[in-house]
Parts: C-alpha cells; structure tokens; sequence
C-alpha cells in the first residue's frame, strides 16, 4: 500500500476505449487549458478523498491512492498517483499533480502536464511549480464517503465547440481566458462530462 500522502489520481488507466480520460492510459482527458478554473496560488487541498480507492473495469483492477498535505514544492497541490497491475506480476504506476477547486456546487481536479519531471520540483516554489504547467486538464468529481466519481470530458463536444467559435482554442485544446473557460463548462452542462469512472474506498 503507498503512504496517504500521495495525493488525488486522476486516472489514467489502461486503453480500454479509444478516447476518454477513464479509458486510455493518459491522465490528459478533462478540458485541456494552459487557464485554469482558479487561481493555483490560492489552491486548498480537498480533504474528502483521501485514502484509498478501487475501480474494476473489464476484469481489471485499478488503485488510486488519494492523500493531502503540501507534497509538492510550497504549493497546495497534490500527487496523483495510479497504480494497476499488469499481466505476470507487473504493475503500471502513474504520476501526476494537480490542485481542485469548487465552482458553484461542483467539484473539479486539475491535473498539470508538466515540462519536467515530478522528481525535479520537490523542493521548488509555487511559482516555479506554476511555470512548469505547459496545460492543464480539468476533470469534474463527486466523492462521498464510499465513492468516488471522476468525469472525463466529451472531447468530441469540446472540438466542435472550438470549430463554431463557442471558445477559443485549437483542435481539442481551449486557448482562451479563464471565465470564458468557466463560462463553457457551466454552460456545457452535464453533457461534457460524458465518461466516468466510479472507485470504492478501499476499508
């Protein structure tokens, strides 16, 4: 088991589907902004995930380990770590950090996809640790104390809103201001958030 302090994993999990954040071995499915919801300086840690967490999906099994505390540099960001077991005694780890935030009644990861490794920015600064995030992907969740939901975003519907100038951006990735990225997803609804993957605390 890895120690709690290893924080929010946002899932990357093996390739199950051709697309979507739940179903591929990337942690790069939610609205991806290099402008994020909030202000990642002013980032709290959401305590309600923490521990352990378990999914199944086609006979497989995933573990996303959830902790909280100021893991990364000086920042209030957290590791996500997910860990599932290969074929012959093998496991895939994956590694990522990121901070949430609250929007109205939602709640929302942001995973980083950083220009440098997780090892290099252990001792680093919040504002060495922000201008190392070349985009962000945002991703929606609801936890309660036996579960845990993550929705990826419906890329198909982020594109094509791209395309008919809805926001600005460029095939898949949003290139605009941070209320109009808040005004798209709240306006988006809950038809962006077409894939999900449900996790069961691990007691």
């Amino acid at each position: 088991m890895l120690p709690r302090r290893c924080t929010l994993c946002l899932m990357v999990l093996g390739s199950l589907l051709p697309a979507g954040f739940a179903m591929r071995a990337r942690a790069d499915y939610g609205v991806a902004t290099a402008r994020p919801l909030s202000d990642p300086l002013q980032a709290e840690i959401d305590e309600r995930p923490t521990g352990t967490w378990r999914a199944t999906i086609q006979e497989k099994t995933y573990y996303l380990h959830i902790g909280s505390g100021n893991v990364v540099g000086q920042a209030n960001w957290m590791e996500l770590i997910l860990v599932n077991q290969g074929e012959k005694h093998s496991f895939y780890m994956h590694h990522r950090v990121g901070f949430t935030c609250t929007v109205g009644d939602q709640n929302f990861f942001h995973v980083a996809n950083m220009s440098k490794e997780i090892s290099q920015l252990r001792r680093s600064t919040a504002e060495e640790l922000i201008s190392s995030v070349e985009r962000y992907s945002i991703m929606k969740y609801d936890v309660t104390e036996d579960t845990l939901d993550v929705w990826a975003a419906d890329q198909k519907l982020v594109r094509e809103a791209i395309e008919a100038g809805e926001i600005k951006g460029s095939g898949e990735n949003v290139d605009d201001t941070a209320e109009n990225v808040r005004r798209f997803i709240e306006s988006a609804g809950p038809k962006l958030w077409s894939k999900n993957v449900h996790y069961v605390r691990v007691k």
